[in-house]
């Protein structure tokens, strides 16, 4: 359950599920702008876009060694880029958080790191009644039933972390964060809109609908 961010769609996907408005979420955005604006083929990997940014810019990045770089009539994209840079230095050096490039870059994924534990997907999840044949006691945030999808006989624990609620009693409908244990077993098999159960052993307590899938590698033909 320890993945770390590695992909520019993860941290959209968890940027955009951030409800929250604060100086990180502001960074991250400008980090996701500069890699959509960087020249190249493949733009998903974060490692891969900042080592070439900085072959580009240079390694001991500033807003100096940015700034030197002068238009010559074919690097516009990467001046783009590196104007969106510029900004994540300057809002780090207005806060006195740090100057060094590679430590803003970690304070911002390490904090959508601690967001990626708790979450794969976000579903919208409806209790059974107990008399339904679900739970006779209502459910704490934190709750890992075991969750099934229709497709595979597999089964894996499912964290469910409820927005908005700390308890869920039997019969009611919540949105919640989904962190599931078997995220390899299904790499490349979930799409926005599957349906699945939640269970208590053979005891199906509730079904969800997945509305937005977090981590890339799940969703269908992203492998």
């Amino acid at each position: 359950m320890d993945q770390k961010i590695t992909t520019y769609t993860t941290l959209w996907n968890l940027v955009e599920a951030d409800e929250n408005d604060h100086e990180l979420k502001d960074m991250a955005r400008l980090l996701l702008e500069a890699m959509s604006d960087w020249p190249r083929a493949e733009q998903n990997n974060i490692a891969n876009f900042l080592n070439e940014f900085k072959g580009y810019f240079g390694q001991a990045l500033t807003i100096k060694m940015i700034q030197a770089k002068k238009f010559d009539g074919h690097n516009a994209w990467q001046l783009e880029a590196g104007a969106a840079i510029q900004e994540i230095l300057d809002i780090a050096a207005k806060h006195g958080r740090e100057s060094d490039f590679d430590k803003i870059i970690a304070h911002i994924l390490n904090h959508y790191n601690e967001v990626f534990r708790a979450v794969d997907f976000i579903a919208e999840l409806s209790y059974r009644t107990s008399a339904q044949g679900g739970r006779s006691t209502p459910a704490k945030s934190g709750y890992r039933p075991a969750v099934k999808f229709d497709f595979d006989e597999m089964q894996t624990s499912g964290q469910q972390t409820f927005i908005g609620k700390d308890t869920v009693f039997p019969g009611e409908t919540v949105d919640a964060k989904i962190k599931i244990i078997a995220s390899d077993y299904f790499a490349g098999c979930l799409t926005e809109g599957m349906i699945f159960e939640f269970k208590e052993g053979p005891k199906v307590i509730g079904t969800g609908i997945i509305k937005q899938i977090i981590n890339d590698k799940l969703e269908l033909n992203k492998l």
